[in-house]
Protein backbone atom coordinates (compact mmCIF):
# COMPACT_ATOMS: atom_id res chain seq x y z
CA UNK A 1 0.00 0.00 0.00
CA UNK A 2 1.21 3.48 -0.83
CA UNK A 3 1.66 6.11 1.41
CA UNK A 4 0.67 9.97 0.55
CA UNK A 5 2.07 12.79 2.35
CA UNK A 6 -0.20 15.49 2.65
CA UNK A 7 1.31 18.77 3.03
CA UNK A 8 -0.46 22.12 3.77
CA UNK A 9 -1.23 25.17 1.50
CA UNK A 10 1.50 27.67 2.67
CA UNK A 11 4.55 24.73 2.18
CA UNK A 12 3.19 24.33 -1.03
CA UNK A 13 2.97 28.13 -1.80
CA UNK A 14 6.74 28.53 -0.30
CA UNK A 15 8.13 25.46 -2.83
CA UNK A 16 6.44 26.80 -5.25
CA UNK A 17 8.24 30.74 -4.89
CA UNK A 18 11.53 28.79 -4.28
CA UNK A 19 10.63 26.97 -7.66
CA UNK A 20 10.25 29.92 -9.39
CA UNK A 21 12.93 32.03 -8.13
CA UNK A 22 15.30 30.63 -10.95
CA UNK A 23 18.53 30.11 -9.34
CA UNK A 24 17.75 26.16 -8.74
CA UNK A 25 16.06 23.64 -11.42
CA UNK A 26 12.59 21.92 -9.78
CA UNK A 27 14.62 19.03 -9.67
CA UNK A 28 17.09 20.55 -7.08
CA UNK A 29 14.27 22.24 -4.89
CA UNK A 30 12.75 19.35 -4.61
CA UNK A 31 15.24 17.32 -3.54
CA UNK A 32 16.42 20.13 -1.09
CA UNK A 33 12.63 20.16 0.57
CA UNK A 34 12.33 16.19 0.38
CA UNK A 35 9.66 16.55 -2.24
CA UNK A 36 9.37 14.32 -5.58
CA UNK A 37 9.92 16.62 -8.37
CA UNK A 38 6.76 15.79 -10.39
CA UNK A 39 4.75 16.53 -6.85
CA UNK A 40 6.65 20.14 -7.05
CA UNK A 41 5.97 20.39 -10.65
CA UNK A 42 1.99 19.55 -10.47
CA UNK A 43 2.06 22.28 -7.80
CA UNK A 44 3.51 25.26 -9.86
CA UNK A 45 1.19 23.99 -12.81
CA UNK A 46 -1.74 24.48 -10.06
CA UNK A 47 -0.55 27.63 -9.17
CA UNK A 48 -0.41 28.77 -13.09
CA UNK A 49 -3.62 27.56 -14.01
CA UNK A 50 -5.28 29.58 -10.93
CA UNK A 51 -3.36 32.49 -11.42
CA UNK A 52 -4.56 32.30 -15.19
CA UNK A 53 -8.03 32.10 -14.39
CA UNK A 54 -7.94 34.55 -11.93
CA UNK A 55 -6.78 36.88 -14.48
CA UNK A 56 -9.71 35.70 -17.34
CA UNK A 57 -12.19 35.85 -14.25
CA UNK A 58 -10.83 39.71 -13.69
CA UNK A 59 -11.20 40.45 -17.44
CA UNK A 60 -7.02 40.74 -17.16
CA UNK A 61 -4.81 40.00 -19.82
CA UNK A 62 -2.89 36.80 -19.40
CA UNK A 63 0.74 37.04 -18.44
CA UNK A 64 2.50 35.76 -21.46
CA UNK A 65 -0.37 36.10 -24.26
CA UNK A 66 -0.77 39.08 -26.20
CA UNK A 67 -3.18 40.20 -28.40
CA UNK A 68 -3.04 40.17 -32.81
CA UNK A 69 -3.10 43.51 -32.63
CA UNK A 70 -0.04 43.60 -29.97
CA UNK A 71 1.49 40.68 -31.85
CA UNK A 72 1.52 42.82 -35.02
CA UNK A 73 2.88 45.97 -33.61
CA UNK A 74 5.88 43.69 -32.18
CA UNK A 75 6.19 42.23 -35.54
CA UNK A 76 5.94 45.65 -36.85
CA UNK A 77 8.60 47.06 -34.46
CA UNK A 78 11.04 44.45 -35.12
CA UNK A 79 10.86 44.40 -38.98
CA UNK A 80 11.33 48.04 -38.68
CA UNK A 81 14.87 47.58 -36.08
CA UNK A 82 15.98 44.65 -38.25
CA UNK A 83 15.68 46.59 -41.99
CA UNK A 84 17.93 49.53 -39.46
CA UNK A 85 20.38 46.85 -38.57
CA UNK A 86 20.63 45.76 -42.29
CA UNK A 87 21.33 49.02 -43.73
CA UNK A 88 23.53 49.79 -41.14
CA UNK A 89 25.81 46.42 -41.96
CA UNK A 90 25.70 46.75 -45.24
CA UNK A 91 27.02 49.88 -44.87
CA UNK A 92 30.12 48.48 -42.71
CA UNK A 93 30.58 46.08 -45.36
CA UNK A 94 31.10 48.66 -47.68
CA UNK A 95 33.41 50.77 -46.27
CA UNK A 96 35.54 48.23 -44.92
CA UNK A 97 35.54 46.31 -48.81
CA UNK A 98 37.03 50.14 -49.49
CA UNK A 99 39.56 50.29 -46.89
CA UNK A 100 40.64 46.85 -47.72
CA UNK A 101 41.17 47.94 -51.08
CA UNK A 102 43.06 51.23 -50.25
CA UNK A 103 45.41 49.18 -47.77
CA UNK A 104 46.37 46.76 -50.70
CA UNK A 105 46.89 49.35 -53.16
CA UNK A 106 49.23 50.82 -50.26
CA UNK A 107 50.93 48.18 -49.41
CA UNK A 108 51.87 47.63 -53.47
Amino acid sequence: MRVTKSYDESYRVDAVRLARRGDRTIMQVAQDLGVNHWTLRGWCKQEDMSRRKKALKNGLKVPGEETPEQKLARLERENERLQRENETLKMDREILKKAAAFFAKEKE
